[in-house]
């Protein structure tokens, strides 16, 4: 990943936080709620499910990652 990526992943989550009044209960409330929703979209697969997938990458949605 490069530097520009790392911004804007970093604003991303900073606005998500700001949203929330940077209150650190809000913000994780609202994570697990959206990983819930994605989870029942069908769209992904997730690390723990019943379905595993075949690599540690495809466990991530296909973004290589190390250790």
């Amino acid at each position: 990943m490069n530097d520009d990526e790392i911004k804007i992943i970093r604003q991303v989550r900073h606005e998500i936080s700001a949203e929330f009044g940077h209150d650190v209960d809000r913000v994780m409330d609202y994570y697990r709620t959206f990983e819930e929703q994605l989870k029942h979209s069908g769209r992904f697969r997730f690390a723990g499910s019943a379905a595993k997938p075949a690599s540690r990458e495809q466990a991530v949605g296909g973004i290589p990652v190390s250790r």
